[in-house]
């Protein structure tokens, strides 16, 4: 099974051989650096104006050293177009929404139904809008018209909000994420602030909606058990709106999280299947042509069917670049495709390359490519079984190869199985693809349709219970695994000098991997020493009452009268016991424990102390219908004056405020051991 016999191209002249590999990793390092620094745009436009003067003035010579300062200077031109193409493509002036007001809306999907609402996407506009906005739609269940689908307008009332995190400590950064999207703004929209009018929009995008949608109103039809439908639609389809957050947990767990999403997996199975099916079309002289043609058109076709989710998009013109670069007989070269669509999906939209999946799409594609063939060729096996078994074992280890850095930075986790799931979950995708393509095409056969539905809904059962009875096996994942970017850059450079070794047999290569490892364990010794000197308060922006006392690795948990904490609230502390290696919370209910004392804290009835810092609890005024709380915190110091005290009160609990709700206990102040009380 392996994907690429073809070795991989010297080191030397890797960029000479690998063009778009230049052009693209210097356009991302512009871009990249466009994100983190700020820049006076004017000076850029002057500098790129200068470069361009010089090269045109040096471009006619064969001067090896004039040659040399030709393709530096292109190589710094690149990356200062990177550094100028966002400011370009997003828009200067931010929108500022101070009043209610009237928008025509475009309903971009169809509303999925949440625990109190209904959500979609939102195409607004108005006089006032420069261009129309997408913004995050939450409709009021009391009355919603059920009918409401991709493409339908409507009239809202509304005054659009700006996205914001939640305010809690290391949380998922929401608000980036739906920027990455081009949503800044959400509204909420009761039965009285939306009208449906009698016109829908034409847009390809929405047709592709509709037709997903009904073809998964098709699908369940047969697929009566709603996890294995959820999991089905997700699968085929790209539809993930249905499946429970318990699925995708021990998907996650597992390492089988990548089959959830329509992405290089699925495109790659459907151009595995279309190749098998149409091989025929191949004979002749022009056969080859039609081939690349007729599947780059039904890749094309399904991207549309899946409702053209970016994940989807990614993978098609992925596969389109490597099929054009077959066709045109340049093989070799497949890095230069795979590096020329990535720079062709950066230039039609440069946030992308925030995105967690075009990330560890590309990454995981590139390890297979590069990697899996050494690894395959590692042994000769003659037994396809065996052959077969290697080759599915090598691609999962190519690509865990490439993306776990980043799958430890973001999830924090690694799942210890993921060999393993890989032997059922992509023979099992492959049949269920199989399966679900037949049940598309026999539907009109109501009869044979519901039985190839049965087979696809026990077939699916079948790898849930798998999936599951893995998750269920100790040490299946390893959580609370935290690295920062710089650790997790020094790990990319490693396993990059490592593969580098491989090829090249460089020993300066193995020196430089070797080099990189005490960097790691130096890193790891400065969190350890900041690990035990940590001493902070959080207040957690939550419905019930929940603070954070921390000192060293030592904490405690204060709450509210309640038992035991709700799932997102275990998920948030979890968080931040793996991001401060803190010990496992010591649970203090105020309302059940009156009294409470350690070295660290003392909890007497509606007071506090925790070291230095005096917490008293005060019950709400004139807001008894809340239920909720005021704290008043001081701060007492040796250093202070009997007079001087540092206090705050913030409302804790409570939708009605809707602000952040967090502050740390700082050492590093003016005042010699004093704290600081930074209300965010």
């Amino acid at each position: 099974m392996a994907l690429n016999n073809k070795k991989m191209p010297g080191t030397t002249n890797l960029f000479q051989k690998i063009p778009f590999l230049r052009i693209t990793s210097l356009f991302l390092s512009g871009i990249l650096l466009n994100n983190y620094l700020s820049i006076d745009f004017r000076l850029l436009g002057i500098v790129l104006t200068f470069l361009i003067c010089v090269l045109v003035f040096l471009w006619n010579t064969n001067n090896y050293s004039v040659l040399r300062i030709q393709n530096l200077l292109i190589a710094l031109g690149i990356v200062l177009s990177g550094l100028f193409y966002p400011a370009l493509v997003s828009e200067k002036d931010l929108l500022a929404f101070d009043r209610k007001d009237y928008y025509l809306a475009e309903v971009c999907q169809k509303p999925v139904e949440k625990a109190k609402t209904f959500q979609t996407t939102l195409l607004i506009q108005n006089k006032s809008l420069n261009k129309p906005e997408k913004v995050i739609a939450y409709f009021s269940k009391n009355r919603f018209d059920t009918t409401l689908i991709a493409g339908d307008q409507i009239v809202i009332l509304a005054k659009p909000q700006t996205i914001k995190n939640a305010g809690n400590p290391f949380e998922f950064d929401y608000q980036k994420m739906m920027s990455t999207k081009g949503i800044r703004f959400s509204v909420y929209l009761t039965e009285a602030t939306w009208l449906k009018t009698e016109n829908r929009i034409g847009r390809i995008t929405y047709k592709a909606e509709q037709i997903r949608d009904n073809l998964i109103a098709i699908l369940a039809t047969a697929l009566t058990e709603k996890e294995e439908r959820s999991v089905v639609s997700a699968l085929t389809l790209g539809y993930r709106a249905e499946i429970d957050p318990e699925t995708t947990d021990y998907f996650a767990s597992t390492g089988a999280m990548h089959v959830l999403s329509v992405s290089g997996l699925h495109v790659g199975l459907i151009y595995f299947i279309l190749g098998f099916l149409l091989s025929f079309i191949k004979r002749g002289r022009s056969g080859l042509l039609i081939f690349s043609v007729i599947i780059i058109l039904f890749l094309w076709i399904y991207a549309f069917i899946t409702g053209f989710s970016p994940s989807v998009q990614r993978a098609t013109v992925m596969f389109t670049f490597v099929i054009v670069g077959n066709n045109l007989r340049r093989q070799v070269n497949i890095y230069n495709s795979l590096s020329a669509s990535a720079f062709l999906l950066i230039v039609l939209n440069p946030h992308v390359i925030f995105d967690i999946g075009f990330q560890l799409s590309y990454l995981a594609v590139f390890g297979i490519v590069l990697i899996q063939p050494a690894l395959y060729n590692l042994f000769e096996l003659t037994n396809p079984i065996l052959k077969w078994s290697w080759g599915l074992f090598t691609v999962s280890i190519a690509a865990q190869l490439t993306t776990f850095p980043l799958g430890l930075f973001y999830f924090n986790q690694f799942p210890n199985l993921f060999w393993l799931s890989g032997f059922v979950v992509i023979p099992v995708t492959t049949l269920i693809i199989w399966l679900s393509l037949a049940f598309f095409v026999c539907a009109p056969l109501h009869g044979l349709a519901l039985i190839i539905g049965a087979i696809i809904q026990k077939t699916t059962s079948v790898m849930l219970y798998f999936l599951k009875e893995m998750d269920a096996l100790p040490m299946a994942v390893s959580k609370g695994i935290v690295l920062n970017p710089i650790e997790t850059t020094v790990l990319f450079a490693c396993i990059l000098a490592i593969i580098a070794f491989a090829y090249s047999k460089k020993k300066a290569w193995l020196f430089a991997a070797l080099l990189l490892i005490p960097v790691l364990q130096i890193s790891t010794l400065i969190e350890k020493k900041q690990v035990f000197n940590q001493r902070s308060i959080y207040i957690y922006n939550t419905r019930d009452l929940m603070i954070h006392f921390i000192n060293g690795r030592t904490n405690y948990l204060i709450t509210n009268g309640m038992d035991t904490l709700a799932r997102h609230d275990l998920n948030m502390i979890e968080r931040v016991q793996n991001h401060l290696q803190l010990d496992d919370p010591i649970l203090i209910n105020k309302k059940v424990k009156s009294y409470f004392k350690s070295a660290d804290i003392t909890c007497k009835n509606l007071e506090i102390q925790f070291l230095n810092c005096a917490i008293e609890f005060s019950p709400m005024q004139n807001n008894s219908a809340f239920n909720q709380d005021i704290l008043t915190l001081t701060v007492h110091h040796p250093g202070f004056s009997k007079k001087e005290k540092r206090n705050t009160t913030i409302a804790t609990g409570n939708s009605y405020f809707n602000a952040k709700q967090e502050f740390q206990v700082d050492y590093k102040t003016k005042l010699q051991g004093a704290y600081s009380l930074s209300l965010n």
